[in-house]
């Protein structure tokens, strides 16, 4: 009797050790939040369709599908960077002033442009919520909206960049001026993630001289961190 009350004893000790690493086990819900913007417009340009997935650690996934008309062939684009801390934390503060997405929050105003269709996901654990619209009046969002739309315009912009720096080195000049004027505006957002077709272009002494102090004044901006343009606006 008293062997087989220790071997019961044994098991259940055995048993309780075992628990916590089952509820580690791979697969279980992630409880790190992520923040989603997704975007989709047949006549959008430069992107028909887009997403943007931000983590909690800063990781940033985009992937769009460009303007076939712009190219001439709709391809596909994908890159990762980390988002700049200050963003990140802007991200956050808008989320929740948005209620995580939860509610109603497109506009009731009839007669407003169509500008595509857009998706905000808030994801963490077990508790998930999302909300599509075309225009939305919250300042929350509007801010979003502006953040998101200006990282996809700053990736085109270095996609496009790496393109003409294979084939078009003169053309150059006039891409770089104008990343400068959208910088300067606000509505380039996250240059860090093209910084490495900036520096090539500023280091290759092939390259003209007015490219080249573009593209170094570009990263000047980069290291500098986010635009400080981020009062409400609405959106593009």
């Amino acid at each position: 009797m008293k062997v087989f009350c220790r071997t019961i004893l044994l098991l259940s000790c055995l048993l309780s050790a075992t628990l916590p690493s089952r509820a580690q086990q791979p697969g279980a819900v992630s409880s790190a939040p992520t923040v989603t913007f997704k975007f989709h417009w047949d006549d959008g340009h430069p992107w028909t369709d887009y997403t943007v997935t931000l983590a909690e650690n800063g990781a940033t996934h985009f992937a769009g599908t460009a303007n076939a008309s712009d190219n001439g062939d709709g391809e596909s684009f994908q890159q990762d960077f980390t988002m700049s801390e200050a963003n990140r934390q802007k991200v956050s503060e808008w989320a929740k002033g948005a209620n995580y997405f939860q509610g109603q929050f497109e506009s009731k105003q009839k007669n407003i442009a169509r500008t595509g269709t857009k998706t905000l996901e808030y994801h963490s654990g077990e508790a998930n919520s999302s909300m599509s619209y075309n225009y939305s009046p919250n300042p929350n969002i509007q801010q979003l909206t502006k953040l998101f739309q200006s990282i996809a315009l700053t990736l085109d912009y270095g996609r496009k960049l790496a393109f003409q720096y294979r084939f078009d080195k003169l053309g150059m000049d006039t891409r770089l001026k104008e990343l400068t004027d959208m910088q300067a505006s606000g509505l380039a957002e996250e240059l860090q993630a093209i910084e490495p077709i900036l520096r090539k272009i500023a280091d290759d002494p092939n390259i003209m001289h007015i490219a080249r102090l573009e593209a170094k004044q570009l990263l000047k901006s980069a290291s500098s961190g986010p635009s400080a343009a981020s009062q409400p606006t609405s959106q593009p």
